[in-house]
């Protein structure tokens, strides 16, 4: 874990070893991101760092800790899953729409969760492993909540699904569109995942309620954000 002694930094110089740690982070996944260009780039002695962070973990730790705070106020639209066929799809958007002004307001973050949750990152000893197999397992909930409503296509497992989300918002999320907000982009994603996730035909909805008593545990409730 971080040194309890980065406390003694000041604000300015742990606001530049952050920046810079993130950008390293957003540019390389985290088996290929450099320590050593972090500490040169925060313009620190070597021994300097390390008395402040023993290692690139402990540095990524404190980066993500402070990351995922950022996502706080989306973790409510994560707490109930739809309930109605109706519901479903303009849930996913109001999502997507609060994920994507997160990001955009500050865009390496956006990179940044982006190498920890596709990355294949799960499969590593990695420091934000449990936070990405915990989102996994939320979406693959959403996906299966859309499966028995019947607005997701039931063709292909959950967890095949799951990957083309990852897929296409990783296709997606480089891209800045000009002169476009966050909404615009989000819109853009969210009729990719209608027009490939959708079954054949939807045209005769049942509009009541469904009785479907699909597990609705908080796959976050034991994250520590």
């Amino acid at each position: 874990m971080p040194k309890a002694r980065i406390e003694k930094l000041d604000t300015s110089r742990i606001a530049l070893i952050m920046s810079v740690a993130l950008d390293e982070f957003a540019r390389h996944r985290y088996r290929d991101a450099s320590f050593n260009s972090i500490i040169k780039a925060s313009q620190m002695a070597k021994g300097t760092m390390y008395y402040y962070f023993a290692s690139k973990e402990d540095l990524f730790t404190t980066l993500y800790k402070a990351t995922v705070r950022e996502f706080n106020r989306l973790l409510p639209l994560t707490r109930q899953l739809p309930r109605q066929k109706q519901h479903y799809w303009q849930m996913t958007q109001e999502l997507l729409e609060g994920l994507e002004q997160t990001l955009l307001q500050k865009p390496n973050i956006g990179q940044f969760v982006l190498n920890f949750l596709v990355g294949g990152e799960q499969q590593d000893e990695h420091p934000a492993r449990e936070t990405a197999l915990a989102v996994d397992g939320w979406l693959q909930q959403w996906i299966v909540q859309g499966q028995s409503l019947g607005v997701i296509r039931s063709d292909l497992s959950a967890t095949r699904l799951t990957a083309l989300c990852w897929g296409l918002w990783q296709a997606i999320h480089p891209l800045r569109m000009p002169n476009n907000g966050s909404a615009d982009q989000s819109q853009v994603l969210l009729e990719l995942l209608q027009r490939l996730m959708r079954p054949g035909d939807l045209s005769h909805y049942d509009e009541q309620p469904s009785d479907t008593n699909t597990d609705t545990s908080d796959p976050w409730q034991d994250l520590s954000f």
